[in-house]
């Protein structure tokens, strides 16, 4: 074999090293998600900016704009030229060819390395840090806005339930603030945006308890009775686009609106809307149904934070999109297989049974799946609770079937 002949054989015996094998021992943060592996750079850092495609034998770094085949990763992870990079994968320097790297030239590079590393480390440190502060006085604003709220007899904000055929359990933590003002991220005048207190009106509040039990954020619904739905409907100043009557602010993520407690609950009723949750408690209480006995009522605000972080996609049924050469493919949308590794809405261990509230009035699929996902993360948290999915009937959420039932 010729030197030409043989160097081309050690490059094609690097090029032969899967990014899996070339990724091993340098990151143990990757996680499988939807046929890749997915999570932070091991030299750019970030929380899922990178990425490993087996099947087509790519990777992607966003953060560190690089991307290829298993060579380019160990260039960009390393630092390293084309031929050091074959060296190291192929664990031997070129045949017939001086060694593509000194060992000074390999201690250089691996000093640059751990000082970017730890230029990175000491970045993120202090954007965690800054990310922290952010959170506390985000956290105390949080808590002054619903110090300052009243409660609910004789404000906008009940008369808005009242609206929805609805009225407020005894001891609810539910509050009505006067003037609560929705901030929007718009453009400043200035080529940039800035926050903005864009509306400003009566507005059910409600508390969001955090992961670890405590008040962690605050939900608002804004209200304006002028409407047939009672909810307001703010305006982007620059997009003109309605944007929606609910948002949530604070560390909200895993975290649930409490509407009935209970101390020792032995039964779970778990919706996205606080309107949902509160109809199905009062079907239940117009009928006398056993189950109210040690049952709590929960809003989880979102679909996507009942169901949490999928393992990975699945296409879906009927959606499609269309790519620039007009070829038609099933869009992808989270599977019904949760990443239990993700943070989720934790539930009392003396659950015996619960029941996911299922809206008929959006997307089945996407509300179908996320149902799923909440519900194996509580059977993986409490493994004998019983886990239900009811649903209202097609085209309706809980709350409709309510008020067609009062009329």
């Amino acid at each position: 074999m010729t030197g030409s002949s043989a160097f081309e054989a050690w490059v094609e015996e690097a090029r032969a090293v899967t990014l899996e094998e070339a990724v091993a021992g340098r990151s143990s943060a990757l996680k499988w998600r939807g046929g890749e592996l997915v999570g932070p750079c091991p030299l750019c850092g970030g929380e899922d900016t990178f990425a490993i495609n087996p099947r087509k034998r790519v990777f992607i770094c966003r953060r560190g704009d690089a991307g290829g085949d298993a060579l380019a990763m160990v260039q960009h992870l390393d630092g390293c030229d084309f031929v050091v990079a074959c060296e190291i994968l192929t664990g031997r320097p070129p045949p017939d060819r001086e060694r593509g790297e000194t060992d000074a030239a390999r201690a250089e590079r691996a000093a640059a390395q751990a000082a970017r590393q730890a230029e990175r480390a000491a970045a993120e440190l202090a954007q965690e840090d800054e990310s922290n502060a952010f959170r506390a006085k985000e956290l105390a604003r949080c808590r002054d806005l619903f110090r300052a709220s009243v409660a609910l007899p004789g404000t906008a904000a009940e008369a808005y339930l009242h609206r929805r055929g609805l009225v407020a359990p005894p001891g609810t933590w539910l509050r009505c603030a006067p003037k609560h003002p929705y901030w929007e991220h718009v453009a400043d005048g200035r080529g940039g945006k800035a926050w903005r207190v864009i509306h400003e009106g009566p507005a059910l509040l409600a508390p969001v308890i955090g992961l670890t039990g405590r008040f962690a954020g605050l939900h608002a619904t804004w209200i304006d009775l002028a409407r047939p739905s009672g909810k307001a409907e703010p305006v982007h100043p620059n997009t003109g686009e309605v944007l929606p009557a609910k948002k949530v602010r604070g560390s909200a993520k895993g975290g649930h609106i409490p509407l009935v407690r209970c101390e020792r609950p032995t039964t779970l009723f778990l919706g996205e809307g606080i309107e949902t949750v509160l109809s199905v408690w009062l079907a239940l209480q117009a009928c006398g149904d056993p189950r109210l006995e040690g049952a709590v009522f929960r809003s989880g605000y979102s679909l996507g934070n009942i169901g949490g972080r999928a393992a990975g996609s699945v296409p879906h049924p009927s959606d499609v999109t269309v790519d620039r050469l007009g070829r038609r493919r099933a869009r992808r949308v989270p599977g019904p297989v949760p990443d239990l590794g993700a943070p989720s809405i934790p539930v009392p261990d003396t659950l015996t049974a619960a029941y996911l509230l299922g809206d008929s009035d959006s997307d089945r699929t996407l509300t179908e799946n996320a149902l799923k996902r909440g519900a194996a993360r509580i059977r993986h948290q409490v493994p004998a609770c019983r886990v239900g999915i009811p649903w209202a009937p097609e085209g309706e959420d809980f709350n409709d079937v309510l008020r067609r039932a009062a009329a």
